[in-house]
């Protein structure tokens, strides 16, 4: 057991001494300050009077000189660490949670403790009725999960299905608990950018099971809905439905069975990956799934105004590729054609958002070769579509010229699309920021900004707090988006910002409208935060050091403890994401 040491005289915070309470002297913010809310107030007598910026210097000489030190040893590569597109690649084989920025943040962490102890209301709230695929056959707080504080649980581990096996060993029967796996599951997807026909779906789970869903599929959502749970009997299963999903996927690839989900049981596979810290097999599975997307010729899905051209594949052109090397067979009805560019998309946001992450190239081609081109039509909301081929024949406008404009078909403003659009602006600007370049790039930085300057003008306000009724899951779509773009504000002007005072007011509104961002985010929406949000926090950060240790803010006259203290509460809520997603405390 680790024996804790006191703490020394005159190292507690002003907060905890006004008040006579015990400090245990954590920075930025210590424990007590964070659990009251008082982030803000909790600050140190500093004898030395060393500056917040000489400590950031500090720690980054000695980040570097362990580096050096590691280099030396020619150590393997880095299996969990995270590194901007600009760095290179660790060459150790341990996770250094050490963050360049404050060691308070990841030394502060409990990697061992029980995340399940979180409280379950953070991660499990009543399903919204227009957006649950169960709510009229599950009550939440019935005899099977019980939510209260004391999160007991009942009934997870030990029932068992009539022919005496375990349920979740069952893949024949479909009970209640497998039930409460798809709730919890539907309630985050947007978390894994999964979409489908919500009522379509259900009634598949009854079908004879060449109809139902695929089994690698239906595994890589029970995997999920385990982590997002935080209850400790269903992670206990997560170690089951991973391996036997991973053994699904390889049957079916070498069958070629219901492919568009096998892909995306691998996508959400990659997710689970990504969450965790375990960024190469995370890399592994989104890369796999990237490539074989194009291979079956889900990146050419064009939109249709003729039904009845798809189904007999005359007349007007057919929406669907075929020279793909593996094609897939026809549609069957327009909602069928919706899932199919839904998971396209899936694969893409998962595929490119975490190519920034990790620092490693995304998998899907950015060219406009005729095979490899991305033309498949912008994503919409298909929870609640009219199975009617008539009230599905308006589909998003082609990705081309117009991507990033706020015209579409009338779906460019829907939340899948603005994300899908902020995920391509988010990576294409990461890549330009970490590409050697000249004078002459200077028309394709400029590009870019007006493609940021004209998607944001058409980007909707988050008036979450209009009222008083909890926030929805669009809202807090709507935050990793806006994140998205300000992250992509910043990648092409960090490098400007000592020389250059546009590049250095253009980073510092962005990075401040992601502190108000992070400001507004209440306890229960951590759990609901695209783990993506991270890295766009992870940038911000960076990019307040920079401007700390540079002479641009006493030029220009900005308060610097103002962007100190916005720093200070960026690490508290990256701290308090990492809870939920591990990777958020990745350096």
């Amino acid at each position: 057991m680790k024996t804790v040491t006191p703490l020394q005289r005159g190292m507690a915070c002003l907060c905890c001494r006004k008040r006579k309470m015990k400090c245990d002297g954590l920075r930025p913010v210590c424990t007590q300050c964070l659990k009251a809310n008082r982030g803000t107030e909790c600050q140190y007598h500093e004898k030395k009077h060393v500056s917040r910026t000489q400590l950031l210097q500090q720690k980054v000489a000695k980040l570097e000189a362990r580096l050096r030190e590691l280099e030396s040893e020619q150590a393997g590569p880095s299996t969990s660490g995270l590194r901007s597109p600009s760095s290179p690649p660790p060459q150790n084989d341990t996770v250094d949670l050490s963050d360049p920025l404050s060691g308070a943040v990841a030394s502060s962490l409990d990697w061992n403790q029980d995340f399940s102890t979180i409280n379950l209301t953070q991660s499990i709230p009543a399903a919204p009725p227009t957006d649950s695929l169960f709510s009229d056959d599950l009550t939440w707080g019935g005899n099977t999960i019980q939510v209260n504080d004391e999160l007991t649980i009942a009934g997870w581990s030990a029932s068992k299905t009539a022919s005496g096996s375990k349920w979740w060993e069952d893949r024949s029967s479909f009970c209640k608990n497998k039930q409460q796996l798809l709730e919890i599951f539907f309630s985050h997807r947007h978390q894994c950018a999964f979409d489908c026909h919500l009522a379509r779906f259900r009634a598949s789970l009854h079908l004879t099971p060449t109809h139902q869903p695929h089994p690698a599929l239906m595994d890589a959502i029970y995997l999920m809905a385990c982590y997002f749970s935080r209850l400790p009997p269903l992670g206990e299963l997560e170690p089951h439905f991973l391996k036997r999903a991973l053994a699904g996927i390889s049957e079916a690839l070498h069958q070629q069975d219901r492919m568009v989900q096998v892909l995306q049981a691998s996508s959400l596979i990659a997710v689970y990956f990504f969450c965790q810290g375990r960024v190469l097999e995370g890399y592994y599975h989104s890369s796999t799934s990237a490539r074989l997307a194009i291979d079956v010729g889900l990146h050419q899905i064009r939109p249709t105004t003729e039904w009845s051209g798809i189904q007999s594949g005359l007349g007007g052109g057919s929406a669907f590729p075929t020279d793909a090397t593996f094609p897939l067979p026809p549609v069957k009805d327009p909602i069928e054609h919706a899932e199919r560019v839904a998971a396209f998309w899936q694969i893409f946001i998962v595929d490119r958002a975490w190519s920034v992450a990790t620092g490693l190239p995304s998998a899907l081609p950015d060219d406009d070769h005729p095979r490899t081109q991305i033309a498949t039509s912008w994503p919409m909301g298909i929870a609640d579509m009219s199975t009617s081929p008539e009230a599905c024949m308006n589909l998003p406008a082609l990705v081309g010229s117009s991507m990033l404009g706020g015209s579409g078909g009338g779906s460019s403003s829907s939340n899948v699309t603005l994300r899908a659009k902020a995920v391509m602006l988010f990576e294409r600007t990461a890549r330009f920021a970490s590409s050697s370049r000249s004078e002459s790039d200077w028309a394709s930085q400029r590009s870019l900004e007006m493609s940021l300057a004209q998607f944001s003008a058409n980007l909707p306000g988050i008036s979450r707090h209009a009222n008083q009724f909890a926030p929805t899951r669009a809202d807090v779509d709507l935050v990793t988006i806006h994140a998205l773009i300000y992250a992509a504000t910043i990648h092409l002007n960090r490098d400007h910002i000592e020389t250059q005072t546009v590049s250095f007011e253009k980073c510092l509104y962005a990075a401040s409208s992601v502190a108000a961002l992070v400001r507004e985010l209440g306890e229960d929406d951590y759990a609901f935060l695209d783990p993506i949000n991270s890295t766009c926090w992870r940038t911000v950060a960076d990019v307040y050091a920079r401007m700390l240790s540079g002479a641009q803010v006493e030029a220009l006259q900005y308060d610097a403890a103002a962007i100190t203290n916005e720093m200070n509460n960026l690490l508290v809520a990256m701290r308090r994401l990492a809870l939920f997603f591990p990777v958020a405390a990745l350096p």
